[in-house]
């Protein structure tokens, strides 16, 4: 790749290979394995320019088309339902699909090595939902709402906030749900099931253990620079920062740029990270 590339040119780039401009839609589960299985990293809902990452909303169809919605919810519950992939809450404050082949690397990342168990430094809330979740295995939102003794308000849901919780440490795993047979099918009348991420993917969680904090790392980084195309140190930070730091980033740019997986590309007075030109 040529040097000093304008910034606007990488992110045509970048566009195109997360498939924002692409005409071509998903409209099979074969469709959302293969797509999930490219970019490692999915947004659930629709791309926005500000969270560069591929999305099976957006992948669908258009955002006003209501046979999309629909497709994109069935091929979602089927990627989760096969444990093709993995709802999450830690990257850049979204929902992400993560493929289950990446699912290793973030689980070590994320957990940091505690037993899949530990329920060090929850809330009162979260406990009590995960005491919950002992009790009957699997959970929904109301479930929880119930033991907690609490309502929802427009703004406000102590339940769900629990459960976030529980996802954003990895202890929880969200999905499928039994999609309606009339209607559009946004959400079951049960909502989404909870379960403990240890019981629905202990292969995945037996993987982890064979990484190392920097093998996970490079792992991830590599992947996800490898499908946007190219990324910025401090997008990396924005999507990456609930679990690494930025010298923690910083390290793996080093080791992938230095063993060749990525380069360094000067943009102005800073420099980026990418690919070579296919």
């Amino acid at each position: 790749m040529k040097a000093g590339r304008p910034l606007k040119v990488l992110r045509q780039r970048q566009a195109k290979a997360l498939g924002w401009t692409t005409r071509a839609r998903l409209a099979t589960p074969r469709d959302a394995e293969r797509f999930l299985s490219k970019y490692g990293l999915a947004l659930r809902y629709a791309a926005a320019p500000a969270v560069p990452l591929a999305s099976v909303r957006s992948a669908s169809g258009p955002a006003n088309q209501k046979a999309a919605l629909e497709t994109s919810i069935h091929l979602t519950n089927h990627l989760l339902g096969t444990a093709q992939g993995i709802e999450v809450n830690v990257v850049g404050h979204r929902l992400v699909l993560v493929h289950r082949t990446l699912m290793p690397a973030l689980y070590q990342l994320v957990r940091q090595g505690r037993p899949p168990t530990d329920q060090d430094g929850l809330s009162l809330a979260a406990r009590t939902a995960y005491a919950l979740i002992v009790e009957r295995h699997e959970v929904a939102a109301g479930e929880v709402r119930r033991r907690l003794g609490v309502r929802a308000t427009a703004r406000q849901d102590p339940a769900y906030e629990a459960l976030g919780e529980l996802q954003r440490h990895l202890l929880v795993d969200r999905g499928p749900f039994a999609v309606p047979t009339s209607g559009i099918p946004y959400l079951s009348r049960e909502g989404y099931p909870y379960h403990f991420f240890h019981e629905a993917h202990a292969d995945l969680v037996r993987a982890s253990r064979r990484l190392s904090r920097d093998d996970a790392t490079d792992r991830l980084i590599g992947t996800y620079v490898g499908a946007a195309w190219f990324a910025a140190p401090r997008t990396l930070v924005s999507l990456f920062g609930a679990f690494l730091t930025t010298a923690e980033i910083l390290g793996s740019l080093d080791r992938l740029t230095a063993g060749g997986s990525l380069q360094r590309i000067p943009v102005g007075g800073r420099w980026v990270v990418g690919v070579e030109i296919p």
